[in-house]
């Protein structure tokens, strides 16, 4: 845990000019689910920065290699059994949101 005592203590600004504010975001989302005081774990924020820059090269070579896709209609039985998981995960979302 980040404490003035312990001298690993950083603030916001300090916090997000060293891992950007996504990378913040992240670790501070991995923080702590439980009842317990959230831990800021400096080796989550470094990972999350990681996985970003990876997404976003995926997303250049994929953008870069859209003719490569498959295109035309989707309707094979992949196509169907996606699309029905989707729309499942939506309505299981949408009654957890209601609750």
């Amino acid at each position: 845990q980040m404490s003035k005592s312990t001298g690993n203590f950083l603030t916001l600004a300090q916090t997000v000019d060293k891992f950007s504010a996504d990378g913040m975001r992240l670790a501070l989302a991995d923080a702590g689910d439980t009842v317990e005081d959230a831990n800021f774990v400096e080796a989550m924020a470094d990972a999350g920065i990681l996985r970003l820059y990876t997404w976003v090269e995926w997303v250049k070579e994929m953008i870069a290699n859209r003719d490569s896709l498959r295109s035309g209609p989707a309707n094979t039985f992949n196509d169907r059994v996606f699309a029905s998981e989707m729309n499942a995960g939506i309505m299981k979302t949408d009654q957890n949101y209601e609750k």
